[in-house]
């Protein structure tokens, strides 16, 4: 009992000041801490949520970091000049992709949409779950409503569940006001295993 215990404490300390988030898909996220069990009758759901456990204890992880910015103002917003985020994600993952994400200096106690961001050219775009509304070949997934903190930040360790495949797509942080990207990153890889 004692071990499990421990195992545990590990599992729910990967980032101390971040939730372990699980987006099997739109409908289904769990929020896993330790007083929270995330339960799923699907086996694919199960299977990714057991090997998103595994990697949260395992020490020896490869990880690619990249940042996120203002984008373009022609399609994006200005939040003020410290605005920034930052992505820690793995170059592959079974069943979903699977990042650490910070936020910093976005609006206090402010609303905000997580979206992976497709191209029709490009890996990945097809696997993604909507058509853009009157750009019906590119692709786009909303997998998660945010809200910062008093200070206008956020941290989260994310488990997405996708499809199978390659992936080079773009991260965007959208304000749910205006729906105005806030943060962005350009086209980065990773696979679906």
């Amino acid at each position: 009992m004692k071990m499990i215990w421990i195992l545990l404490m590990l599992t729910y300390s990967y980032n101390v000041h971040a939730q372990n988030i699980i987006i099997f898909d739109k409908q289904e996220v769990c929020f896993l801490n330790a007083d929270s069990v995330c339960e799923t009758t699907s086996a694919e759901k199960s299977a990714f949520l057991n090997n998103y456990k595994e990697f949260l204890v395992n020490e020896d992880q490869s990880d690619i970091e990249i940042d996120l910015t203002t984008p373009p103002l022609e399609w994006g917003k200005k939040v003020n000049d410290e605005t920034h985020g930052k992505l820690i994600h793995q170059e592959s993952f079974k069943h979903g992709f699977v990042t650490r994400m910070s936020l910093s200096k976005l609006a206090p106690d402010h609303n905000y949409r997580l979206t992976l961001n497709g191209n029709p050219e490009l890996d990945g775009n097809e696997l993604l779950a909507d058509p853009v509304p009157g750009l019906e070949e590119e692709r786009y997934y909303d997998f998660l409503d945010i809200t910062t903190n008093a200070e206008g930040n956020y941290s989260a360790n994310l488990a997405i569940r996708l499809k199978p495949g390659k992936y080079h797509v773009r991260f965007y942080v959208k304000d749910m006001d205006d729906w105005k990207i806030v943060l962005y990153h350009d086209y980065f890889r990773f696979t679906v295993e």
